[in-house]
């Protein structure tokens, strides 16, 4: 056998591997109470001011979501705990604690822009938009693909093959790129991410 035949069925070997071991990482939950971890990336531009981060989601469906925000380094930004009527969030550059309720001005700590975090609530746990005074139009699915608010801001919704899809946040002079890619099982060991406490030395702020 040649140099070249050997080398090509080395690269169809290590191919195959590649593509399979990343194609196994994403899971779809088979029961609606399974709690899951989403892999994110997201393009924020603010202004003049653009950042690339990774959001890794551990979604309990319908009950909580943890947001943890790393920028480029690995550098950590902050923690994000939604349930259905409370947030939490640690910011970690300003050692800063916020609890309370939600309102379009919980957020803007995180993302220097008021977003309505029951947006963000929604599009995680794939539910309808309605009662958010948005006008969305749906695909022949139902899955929105586009939502207007009265002041302009929009929602666009690109889908791929489960659990892939990009989210394109637009408001004013933000712009959020948000492109959801795999998804894994959490094992029981790694449930108690759905709490949310102060950090030491963290400085509390309420959110009202």
């Amino acid at each position: 056998m040649n140099k070249e035949k050997r080398f090509f069925i080395h690269f169809i070997s290590l191919f195959s591997l590649f593509y399979f071991g990343c194609a196994s990482r994403s899971v779809l939950p088979t029961d609606e109470n399974e709690p899951f971890l989403i892999q994110t990336k997201a393009k924020i531009k603010n202004d003049n001011e653009s950042n690339t981060v990774k959001i890794e989601i551990a979604l309990l469906p319908k009950k909580a979501i943890r947001l943890e925000i790393t920028a480029s380094l690995g550098i950590s930004v902050a923690t994000v705990l939604l349930t259905p009527n409370e947030i939490r969030y640690a910011l970690h550059s300003t050692k800063q604690f916020g609890v309370g309720p939600f309102n379009e001005k919980t957020l803007y700590p995180i993302f220097k822009k008021n977003i309505d975090p029951r947006i963000l609530w929604r599009i995680i746990n794939n539910q309808s938009m309605s009662g958010l005074n948005l006008k969305c139009t749906n695909d022949s699915d139902l899955k929105p693909v586009l939502c207007e608010s009265s002041d302009g801001t929009k929602i666009k919704w690109t889908y791929e093959a489960p659990p892939m899809k990009r989210i394109d946040l637009i408001s004013n002079r933000f712009e959020m790129n948000w492109l959801f890619r795999d998804q894994s099982l959490l094992t029981t060991s790694q449930t108690e991410t759905f709490v949310l406490l102060k950090p030491e030395n963290y400085q509390v702020i309420n959110i009202k």
